[in-house]
């Protein structure tokens, strides 16, 4: 059963936010028994969220997986950089649906898969690939980190003719990616002094670069993207999600999601985010 799989081997004192409430994994899994006794229906989704979505009018159909963030249902971190990087707490996996008790409820059976049944979660995968595969042709992009930062290198070099890509906190992943089939884009922050020097190194060499920016661009907005970063001119990541259609070395700019213009304005004051804010701007 893997309902008793989990509880004898998952580490059930991790406290989760779930429904808006801080409660335990053994809670959460003894209240929904039967839940966690059945495989996930699927691993991957496709237009299943707003921003992957986008990728239709370009004519690209992107498969994307959410698991549990950082050191959410495990001591493993499943981010390595979450920490350093500042984006633990501002997670897309707590904002908008996601952050929603059945979405929550779903991503942890997808990783205590991941994290138990390692076999049977590759298999899984494997076959949803395949099949997305079958089914969308040349259309599919697969995004395998929608809310972790795992190195998934041993299954995309299972499926060369298929386009993956991801985001990532981790500089040296996209230094030593050598796979022509996976697009990493280098996710910035200047939220701590280690994040800003592999920042910094990301534009040295040139690589595709996401900015995180502490606005939604709306009237109620005093602090606007500026045209320019680190010299060069700033483009829209907001329009698609397909980033391996992007130019090598561009620099990308993502609006800030699930927040309010009180948070955001109060936020800007502070130098030490994930997010680029009025305060620390200056300092790039």
């Amino acid at each position: 059963m893997l309902y008793q799989h989990y509880i004898d081997n998952a580490e059930l004192d991790r406290q989760v936010l779930f429904g808006g409430e801080n409660v335990t994994l053994e809670k959460i899994l003894k209240d929904n028994q039967e839940y966690f006794d059945k495989l996930p229906p699927k691993l991957l989704s496709v237009g299943s969220d707003a921003k992957t979505v986008k990728g239709e009018k370009i004519n690209v159909a992107t498969a994307i997986m959410y698991l549990a963030q950082a050191d959410m249902l495990t001591k493993k971190t499943l981010c390595a950089f979450a920490e350093l990087a500042g984006c633990k707490n501002d997670c897309l996996i707590h904002a908008g649906r996601l952050g929603m008790k059945h979405a929550t409820r779903a991503i942890i059976r997808r990783t205590l898969l991941y994290l138990y049944q390692r076999e049977m979660f590759d298999s899984m995968l494997k076959n949803e690939i395949m099949q997305l595969s079958f089914e969308h042709g040349d259309k599919l992009a697969v995004r395998l980190n929608g809310t972790s930062d795992i190195d998934f290198e041993y299954m995309i070099k299972e499926f060369k003719n298929v386009q993956f890509y991801d985001y990532t906190k981790i500089l040296p992943r996209v230094s030593n990616n050598k796979l022509k089939n996976y697009d990493l884009t280098y996710s910035f922050s200047p939220y701590s002094r280690k994040s800003l020097e592999h920042g910094r190194k990301a534009v040295k060499k040139k690589f595709k670069i996401a900015v995180a920016f502490n606005t939604k661009n709306s009237k109620g907005d005093t602090f606007k993207i500026p045209l320019k970063l680190f010299g060069k001119k700033i483009v829209s990541f907001d329009d698609t999600d397909a980033r391996f259609l992007d130019k090598e070395s561009s620099i990308g700019y993502l609006t800030r999601k699930g927040s309010s213009v009180k948070v955001r304005q109060a936020e800007n004051k502070i130098k030490d985010s994930f997010f680029i804010t009025e305060a620390n701007l200056k300092e790039l």
